[in-house]
C-alpha cells in the first residue's frame, strides 16, 4: 500500500445557509463496510434530517469511489461533495453532508456551492495528515546524549514512542522508508556511533500536514 492523505481525525462541522443547516460529517475509513457502516450510523443519528447526503474513497485493492444525493436534485449534493475529496486528494474518508431545510430554496447552483463549501470547510477545520509507511527501530540511547538526541529527533520531525529509562534509555523511532538510509547514517554520524539499532516493524503513521 503507498503512502495517502486523510483528514486527521474524525469530526462534525456546521454550516448555516439561508436558513438551512448544513453538518458535515467526516470520518476515517479504511475499507468500503466501513465507509457504509458509518453512513448508516449518521442516518441514524441525523433521522429527522431533510437529506443525508454522501461521498468517500476508500483504497484496499483498488480506489472505490462512491456518492448519493439523498433525494436532492441529480449532481447537486453527492458529486460536490465528492469532487472536494478528489481535489484534495484524500483517501479513505467518508463524507456524510446532513441538511435541515430551512424554508428557502437555495437552487441547483447554490446547492452545489453549499454541499461544497460545507465539505471543504470542515476539512480545513479538522486539519490532514499523510499516512506513511515507516520502517521501525528500537534505539538504545546513552543516558548522557538522550536529550541532545530527542532535540535532534525535534528538529528531524522523527517519530519517538515507548521511552524507557534505565542505566541507557531505549526508545522506538520510525523512518521514512525512502529516507531510511540516510536518516540512520544521519544519526550514526550525529552521535560517534554511540547509539545503537535493533530493527522492528514497517507501519504507517500519520504526519500532520501544515495548513498553507
Amino acid at each position: 500500500m503507498e503512502n495517502y492523505k486523510t483528514i486527521a481525525e474524525s469530526d462534525s462541522y456546521l454550516k448555516e445557509i439561508k436558513k438551512s443547516k448544513f453538518i458535515v460529517h467526516l470520518a476515517q475509513t479504511n475499507s468500503e463496510d466501513e465507509a457504509n457502516q458509518f453512513i448508516e450510523k449518521i442516518r441514524q443519528q441525523e433521522s429527522g434530517a431533510t437529506h443525508n447526503c454522501f461521498a468517500f474513497i476508500v483504497r484496499e485493492k483498488v480506489l472505490t469511489e462512491r456518492m448519493s444525493d439523498d433525494g436532492e436534485p441529480s449532481g447537486t449534493a453527492g458529486s460536490p461533495i465528492l469532487n472536494v475529496l478528489q481535489q484534495q486528494g484524500l483517501e479513505n474518508v467518508t463524507a456524510v453532508v446532513t441538511r435541515y431545510f430551512g424554508g428557502i430554496k437555495l437552487g441547483a447552483g447554490g446547492l452545489i456551492r453549499a454541499y461544497s463549501s460545507t465539505t471543504a470547510e470542515g476539512i480545513k477545520n479538522i486539519g490532514l495528515v499523510e499516512n506513511r509507511l515507516q520502517q521501525g527501530y528500537k534505539l538504545n540511547v546513552p543516558y548522557h546524549l538522550y536529550d541532545k538526541f530527542e532535540n535532534y529527533a525535534k528538529n528531524e520531525k522523527l517519530i519517538l514512542e515507548n521511552k524507557q529509562f534505565s542505566t541507557d534509555v531505549s526508545v522506538d523511532i520510525y523512518f521514512d522508508i525512502e529516507s531510511l538510509t540516510a536518516d540512520k547514517q544521519d544519526i550514526i554520524d550525529n552521535f560517534q556511533n554511540q547509539i545503537t539499532f535493533e530493527e522492528t516493524d514497517q507501519e504507517f503513521k500519520q504526519i500532520p500536514i501544515e495548513a498553507n
